[in-house]
């Protein structure tokens, strides 16, 4: 894959190149940057049109980051503090004794005093065990809509990226993902589902996605503008 960057109106966009690709693809990550995908053919002045009728679009995209961007703050792990889980919050309480150093009740969590300068890793620990469960029921309701069946599901930390389809079949997720609502959480499954038959972002791949899930347009705009509101911890 070819990377290359272009500057235009202040801003600085990442292109990644690939004989592969058909179409282009405009996205912004979770962390504000601006990353172009091109086929390896288009030229340069071809694309910097291309991204000047984009411009508008990723400054309000930008703009609602800038505002949700305050909101979000490392959490202290005290009792009465909120965690999301499938898109609900749910309280914590920090224990005296209890043998694992998290628990989940289904209605709070329950954190032991003693663990609490690893807390965030136990956190971390939990989403990717309890989620890899949740998930693969999901994935295995959601794989008939699409036609589709994965070879295997992780969790795991995928930087700034939400799920990822191998070429061998095996679908990942953030672990984070288990911190949105369940409907938001249903369109990544999809997507991915699809990208097993359809690698690339093309007009067959999203009339597919359709097919499965006419709402997606309404459910990828909700993910791309709330999800740094369930976002509650990095790492």
């Amino acid at each position: 894959m070819i990377t290359e960057s272009i500057q235009l109106d202040r801003l600085t966009f990442e292109v990644r190149r690939s004989p592969r690709r058909r179409t282009l693809e405009l996205m912004v990550d979770r962390g504000g940057a601006l990353r172009i995908y091109a086929p390896n053919e288009v030229p340069p002045d071809e694309l910097i049109r291309w991204i000047s009728r984009k411009l508008v679009w990723v400054h309000e995209k930008l703009a609602a980051k800038a505002q949700v961007a305050p909101q979000t703050k490392s959490p202290e792990f005290v009792s009465g503090e909120s965690f999301s889980y499938l898109g609900r919050g749910f309280r914590l309480k920090v224990v005296k004794e209890q043998r694992k150093a998290l628990n989940f009740d289904g209605a709070r969590f329950l954190l032991r005093s003693d663990s609490r300068r690893k807390a965030a890793e136990h956190f971390r620990r939990w989403y990717r065990q309890s989620g890899t469960e949740w998930l693969r029921s999901r994935v295995k309701l959601l794989a008939p809509k699409v036609g589709a069946k994965p070879a295997d599901i992780r969790v795991r930390d995928l930087g700034f990226r939400w799920a990822s389809c191998g070429r061998t079949g095996v679908l990942s997720f953030h672990w984070k993902l288990l911190q949105l609502p369940v409907r938001l959480v249903d369109y990544v499954i999809v997507h991915e589902l699809t990208h097993l038959s359809h690698p690339h972002h093309d007009a067959e791949f999203w009339a597919c996605v359709e097919r499965a899930m006419p709402d997606w347009r309404e459910r990828k705009e909700q993910l791309a503008e709330s999800a740094a509101h369930y976002l509650s911890f990095g790492g």
